[in-house]
């Protein structure tokens, strides 16, 4: 049993390489009987895909670019918005620009340029016209006609689907496309997004130059009521206290400075008179020396009294020498030198009274003067303590001065901003209309992969119906035995 066992293992080993080496046969037995229905299959599906691509709505994509500086257009010194200087801050400066692109108030800009309400391919009415139409034919589609609100969200939607914004890695350039069923319409709406970009971002600008010009002439008018009230306030303590005077110097200042000066000229002549008076009281000690004086010697008086004292002692001479001394001419002679001496004496002894009233008025003159300037002493005191608080209000109003000033120059700056467009973005690269598709490819590519497909297809079916036709004889070979039923998948093989 062992060897017979052996023995037929070895008779059915090439059996089974024959069955093996079969299975492409038999599965060109299997597909063969079928090959005009696979070929009418495929080329069914060839025609469908061909129908199918000259029917789709086709998809054109444009692309326009946008080079954005993020340092901008320095027009004054003071802008609104900060300078971009780090790289990477340059860099998010850009990437949320890029996002402003596909932003509701850069797109509805487009939506009305563009009058994409009124676009079938926008405004939800385009593209799936066969479905509407069934719906209507159901009784199942909307309907009334949508307000302009709800086809302006529907256009805005199909607009923000079809717009792809992207940065190429390490540039500050802007990719902005779009996805049309027409190629004009493509690079069309491509240029009309950048642009509203653009223009956007200047009314944005303008706009927020506007807002600060409002808020910053709103505030002038507070800061010039600011310092009105200031200055009324320090003018007000300013005469409750008397003081007036410059910036610098109060004129109660300036009166004591004066009468500082005139006491000390005070002083001056009081030391003088003392020694004009102090020398006439030693002159008078001696008449040579009284004669000497200044006032002696300037007196009209005294030069004719000396004149006549000259001339009685020249004619007193005369008569002693003629009379002797013992006549009474002599003795008239005598007593005429005398009066004349006593009266030279009595006009010095006037200018020694007059020295000492001078002496007396100059002393006078210094104690009124010191006493006046003890009181503008008293006066500058008080004064300069109700000037300090008088410059702390002066400073008050100096402040808010310049703080009107610096509000009503940055206003005028900002006001001047309105009318200057100082961003740094530009089209770099005009949308054109593209020559070729994206979806759906071409008919030609269409119709090939359709033939594939309906091949594929055939092939599959036709094994599939070998699999499932039932099992029976197979005729064998002129010579042979008639074979035994074998399974769907030992026939395929073969």
């Amino acid at each position: 049993m062992y060897d017979d066992g052996r023995s037929e293992r070895r008779e059915m080993s090439p059996a089974r390489r024959a069955d093996s080496s079969l299975s492409s046969a038999g599965l060109l037995a299997a597909v063969w009987p079928h090959w005009m229905a696979i070929l009418a299959l495929a080329l069914a599906c060839a025609a469908a895909a061909y129908a199918t691509s000259r029917f789709m709505t086709p998809r054109f994509m444009a692309t326009a670019q946008i080079f954005i500086d993020p340092r901008g257009l320095q027009v004054f010194d003071n802008e609104l918005t900060p300078r971009q200087q780090d790289s990477n801050t340059a860099i998010n400066f850009v990437e949320s620009q890029a996002r402003i692109v596909t932003s509701q108030s850069v797109l509805s800009r487009v939506v009305d340029s563009e009058r994409l309400t009124a676009d079938p391919e926008f405004n939800g009415k385009g593209g799936a016209s066969w479905a509407v139409s069934l719906l209507d034919r159901l009784g199942m589609a909307r309907g009334g006609e949508e307000s302009l609100e709800v086809r302006e969200r529907l256009a805005l939607n199909a607009l923000y689907d079809r717009v792809i914004v992207r940065r190429p890695e390490r540039t500050f350039v802007i990719e902005v496309t779009v996805r049309a069923a027409d190629a004009e319409k493509a690079a069309r709406l491509a240029n009309a997004v950048s642009h509203a970009y653009i223009d956007s971002q200047t009314a944005a600008r303008a706009d927020a130059a506007r807002r600060a010009t409002q808020s910053l002439t709103n505030r002038l008018d507070e800061l010039r009521a600011r310092v009105r009230s200031a200055e009324e306030r320090a003018e007000d303590f300013r005469r409750q206290n008397g003081l007036v005077g410059t910036r610098t110097q109060l004129v109660s200042e300036q009166q004591l400075t004066d009468a500082n000066t005139q006491l000390g000229q005070a002083q001056a002549r009081v030391a003088e008179a003392q020694a004009r008076h102090e020398q006439i009281q030693i002159s008078l000690r001696s008449t040579s020396q009284a004669g000497a004086l200044p006032e002696a010697v300037m007196s009209p008086t005294i030069a004719a009294l000396r004149g006549q004292q000259a001339e009685a002692r020249r004619r007193l001479a005369d008569a002693q020498t003629e009379f002797g001394p013992r006549h009474p001419t002599v003795r008239n002679g005598q007593a005429q030198v005398a009066d004349l001496d006593r009266a030279i004496a009595d006009e010095l002894g006037r200018i020694a009274q007059a020295a000492r009233a001078d002496l007396d008025r100059a002393r006078a003159a210094e104690a009124t003067q010191r006493r006046t300037v003890e009181q503008l002493t008293t006066q500058a005191s008080s004064a300069g303590q109700a000037f300090v608080q008088l410059r702390e209000l002066q400073r008050e109003v100096d402040v808010n001065r310049n703080l009107l000033n610096t509000f009503l120059s940055r206003s005028r700056e900002t006001s001047e901003l309105e009318r200057v467009d100082t961003s740094n973005a530009r089209i770099i690269t005009v949308a054109q209309p593209p020559r070729d598709r994206v979806f759906p490819p071409r008919g030609v590519v269409m119709a090939a992969a359709g033939f594939t497909v309906g091949a594929g297809l055939g092939v599959g079916l036709a094994i599939l119906l070998a699999l499932l036709k039932p099992a029976g004889a197979i005729a064998a070979p002129q010579g042979q035995a008639p074979a035994m039923p074998r399974s769907p998948v030992a026939r395929l093989v073969q």
